[in-house]
């Protein structure tokens, strides 16, 4: 991640970057802990579906066919005992395909017929093609299968397929009749394939293990991320339910989605220590909220007056009559509001005492403060005449001066916390985006000076392809 200590040495209004990154914790949050009232963010896990093993098994429906129709009786009924149909396959030429969220298994299948009538009570072949090619059949049928996909209970995955195309690419004209018996075989093996499918499905599904991959990101999504070295910054995730999210295209191949919700922190010190938690129960339901992180930190006041003083003495302007100029700064508690002590010299040797109520302005970017107003704090004749004419000029002027740009800043951070929240990890990669970072709160205490950020944006899991490969 990139080092963002350069941030410290800009002056306050650029208090942002330095609040988030010279910031040293509590002891409960550097030990790990959950600040009360962690926001719940959730985020997306996707674990491919090995495709390879299950067109293994859809690339065998001949066989399946063939041991079906043995089952059962030999020659297929057609107008009602008018007419008997029997069929020879032949090996097919077998492909498979993968299609955002399915998985497609085309076959090219060489068969040949016997066509047969009813003949003084017997069964009687009258006409034939291919059937007794010893190589190959006669005539050809393109076939294209399709898997879907389902979640089951405890992280299953089904297989569900359809029949997507059965089509005569190669004719197979019945000796005698010189009647093309294609179009009644296409009809025959897609009534045949659709019974057997189900068969199939069930076969593949052994197949699929997606629980043991999902327990393994799970473990892995509970171990402490760092989001940099030099500033010693920890991301704890603390994924704490799981919920079914659909099956999804990864990468062009079918992947199945988990939605975790998570109480996400921020920390600084070192390593925190994980609690792992057991892999639950998928719940049946996910809504993606956004991921969201706040950041609750304290500036030493020390610390805070320090940029406060480099940010703000030395500036000097003139109120008409003469001018005034900041020699020094000091920030002081006041409840829900900031209190900020300047020491003036030159048309007014005073000191005042200003409050204001601190408050983020968005569209603008800055951090505002509004209702300021201020005392003085040595009363002397020549400070109340000055105050009689000068105190509204005055307080505009300084209302104006505390105003602090920070959408550079807070952009800088959004960028970095972004950079950590995109990495490698032992299953496979982390994709985060941060679209939103905003202040949402400012006081000066006692000792420190309290800051609370709020994050919004997502972030989602994708496995490596191998990660569920039986």
């Amino acid at each position: 991640m990139t080092r963002l200590i350069p941030l410290m040495q800009r002056p306050l209004n650029q208090l942002c970057a330095l609040i988030l990154l010279a910031t040293p914790i509590t002891s409960a949050m550097a030990a790990g802990t959950q600040p009360a009232g962690t926001q719940a963010s959730t985020m997306t896990i996707h674990v491919p579906i090995p495709v390879t093993p299950l067109a293994e098994v859809y690339g065998t429906i001949n066989q399946h066919l063939a041991t079906h129709r043995s089952r059962g009786r030999e020659w297929i009924t057609l107008g009602g005992g008018s007419g008997f149909l029997k069929y020879r396959l032949w090996p097919d030429e077998q492909s498979s395909t993968t299609a955002g969220d399915r998985l497609l298994s085309q076959s090219t299948v060489p068969f040949g017929v016997e066509y047969a009538k009813p003949i003084k009570g017997a069964i009687t072949t009258i006409a034939e093609c291919g059937q007794r090619d010893g190589a190959t059949g006669t005539g050809r049928l393109s076939v294209t299968v399709a898997t879907m996909f389902k979640q089951g209970r405890s992280y299953t995955v089904l297989p569900v397929s359809q029949v997507s195309a059965v089509q005569s690419t190669q004719s197979c004209v019945l000796s005698e009749q010189g009647v093309d018996a294609s179009p009644l075989m296409v009809q025959v093996y897609r009534s045949d394939l659709l019974e057997v499918l189900p068969a199939v499905d069930r076969q593949a599904a052994g197949l699929v293990p997606v629980k043991p991959a999902v327990a393994r990101i799970w473990n892995e999504l509970q171990e402490p991320l760092l989001l940099d070295e030099t500033e010693h910054l920890w991301l704890m995730l603390n994924p704490d339910i799981a919920a079914v999210a659909g099956i999804a295209p990864l990468s062009g191949s079918p992947a199945a989605g988990y939605g975790i919700i998570a109480r996400p922190a921020v920390v600084r010190g070192t390593k925190p220590t994980s609690h792992h938690l057991p892999l639950p129960e998928p719940q049946d339901h996910f809504r993606d909220d956004g991921f969201h992180v706040d950041f609750a930190l304290q500036v030493p006041m020390e610390e805070a007056n320090q940029r406060l003083r480099e940010a703000v003495i030395g500036q000097e302007w003139s109120l008409g009559v003469g001018t005034i100029k900041i020699v020094n700064a000091t920030l002081y508690p006041l409840g829900n509001q900031v209190g900020v002590e300047l020491v003036l010299r030159g048309l007014l040797p005073l000191t005042l005492r200003l409050k204001g109520t601190p408050a983020y302005d968005e569209s603008a970017g800055r951090i505002l403060f509004r209702e300021v107003d201020y005392t003085i704090k040595e009363r002397t004749p020549a400070t109340d005449l000055a105050e009689e004419w000068l105190h509204e000029p005055l307080r505009e002027e300084l209302a104006g001066r505390l105003s602090l740009p920070i959408r550079e800043e807070l952009d800088l951070m959004r960028q970095a916390l972004e950079k950590g929240l995109n990495r490698e990890l032992t299953g496979g990669r982390l994709h985060g985006t941060v679209s939103q970072l905003l202040l949402e709160d400012l006081a000066v205490q006692a000792a420190s000076l309290s800051v609370r950020f709020k994050t919004g944006g997502t972030l989602r899991y994708d496995a490596r392809p191998d990660v569920a490969v039986p």
